[in-house]
C-alpha cells in the first residue's frame, strides 16, 4: 500500500510568511521524491493540544502516511503530560513524523528493509522527537518569561499600555460573520485564528455594550451635603465602651458613606437620593446602623441629628421629612 504524505504547517498572519513555510516543504518533498497530497494550515498555537488541522490531518491519514513538518515546533511546543497524549493518538494512528529539521526521520520516506530496522528507527526518532519537543517547550516557556519581565519592568516605569486593539482587523472579521461566513471561512479570508475571531466578537459586543450605557445614561442626582452631629454615653457606670463605640462609628460613616469627621462629635456626609423616599431609606439605615453598634458596646445614643447644609432643615426620624 503506498503512503501518503501530509504537510503540517502553521499558518501566520502573514500570507509571506506561510507560502514561505510550504515553498520549503515543496522542496523538500522534490528532494525526496514525494508527492504531498494536502496541506493542513494551522491557525492555533503549537502550545495546545486543541488544534482543529493537526487532528483532521490524523483522521485523515491511515496507517503508513507521513505527518510531514519543517520543524519540531511546529508539532509540539506542549507540556509534558499533553505531550504525551498527543504522540499516543499519532502511534494509534499508526502515523510516521517527518520533520525537515531531522534527518534521522527521512528514514520513513524509504521502504523498510526489514522490520527489525523499522523498529530501531522507530524508537530513535521516538527519543529525538522528545527531545527535541522538551527544547521547543523550554524555549517557548523561556521566552513567555522573558516578555513577563518586559511587561513587568515596564510596567515600573508606566510605559505599559497592554496589548492594542487591531480595529479594522476586528471590523473586517466581524463584517465577514455578519455577511454570513462561517468562522472556518473567516479564517481563510482574513488568516486569524480562531481566538482572534471570538476576541473580535467580544469586542464588538462590547462596543455596543458600551455606546448603549452612553445613549441610556442618566446622570446622577448630586449628592446633598449633611452635617450629623451624634451624642453618645456609657450605659451604666460599670460600662467603659464609649472609646471603642464612638471609633466604630467613625470606622461606619467613613467606609459605608464617605463621611468626614469634623470633631465635636460632628460628620460631614454626602447623600445621593433622587427623592425624600429613598433619602428617608438611607436616613434609616444610617440612624439604626448607629445605634446597633452602640447598643452592642452597652452604651446608648443620647442624640441623632442630621441637618441639609443648604437649607438648614433639620431631619425628623419620626416624621420621614425635613423639619
Amino acid at each position: 500500500m503506498s503512503m501518503f504524505v501530509r504537510a503540517y504547517l502553521r499558518a501566520s498572519t502573514s500570507e509571506q510568511d506561510a507560502q514561505r513555510a510550504r515553498d520549503m516543504l515543496d522542496r523538500f518533498a522534490h528532494e525526496h521524491n514525494v508527492i504531498i497530497c494536502n496541506y493542513y494550515a494551522e491557525n492555533e498555537s503549537g502550545a495546545r493540544l486543541e488544534r482543529p488541522e493537526l487532528f483532521r490531518l490524523l483522521n485523515d491519514s491511515r496507517p503508513g502516511d507521513v505527518l510531514l513538518i519543517e520543524d519540531v515546533d511546529r508539532l509540539s511546543r506542549l507540556k509534558g503530560d499533553e505531550w504525551e497524549k498527543l504522540k499516543a493518538i499519532i502511534r494509534q494512528r499508526g502515523v510516521w513524523v517527518v520533520a525537515v529539521n531531522v534527518p534521522t526521520t527521512w528514514q520513513h520516506l524509504s521502504p523498510r528493509a526489514n522490520e527489525f530496522d523499522s523498529r530501531m528507527f522507530a524508537a530513535i526518532n521516538d527519543m529525538l522527537l522528545d527531545m527535541l519537543a522538551a527544547i521547543a517547550r523550554r524555549d517557548y516557556e523561556q521566552r513567555r518569561e522573558r516578555q513577563q519581565q518586559g511587561i513587568t519592568k515596564a510596567k515600573a516605569a508606566g510605559k505599559y499600555r497592554g496589548r492594542q486593539v487591531n480595529k479594522p482587523r476586528y471590523d473586517a472579521i466581524n463584517r465577514l460573520l455578519v455577511s454570513g461566513s462561517s468562522w472556518t471561512q473567516v479564517q481563510k479570508t482574513i488568516g486569524c485564528s480562531r481566538s482572534t475571531i471570538s476576541s473580535a466578537i467580544k469586542y464588538a459586543a462590547s462596543q455596543i455594550e458600551a455606546k448603549t450605557q452612553e445613549e441610556t445614561h442618566v446622570a446622577s442626582p448630586a449628592p446633598r451635603s449633611m452635617t450629623l452631629f451624634v451624642s453618645i454615653e456609657n450605659g451604666s457606670k460599670f460600662t467603659r465602651g464609649k472609646k471603642k463605640t464612638r471609633e466604630l462609628i467613625d470606622w461606619f460613616i467613613e467606609a459605608e458613606f464617605d463621611g468626614q469627621i469634623l470633631g465635636g462629635n460632628e460628620y460631614r456626609i454626602p447623600l445621593t437620593a433622587e427623592n425624600d423616599e429613598q433619602l428617608k431609606e438611607q436616613v434609616a439605615y444610617l440612624f439604626s446602623e448607629i445605634n446597633m453598634i452602640a447598643d452592642n458596646r452597652n452604651c446608648m445614643v443620647i442624640d441623632c441629628l442630621l441637618t441639609n447644609d443648604q437649607t438648614h432643615q433639620g431631619w425628623d426620624d419620626c416624621a420621614g421629612c425635613w423639619q
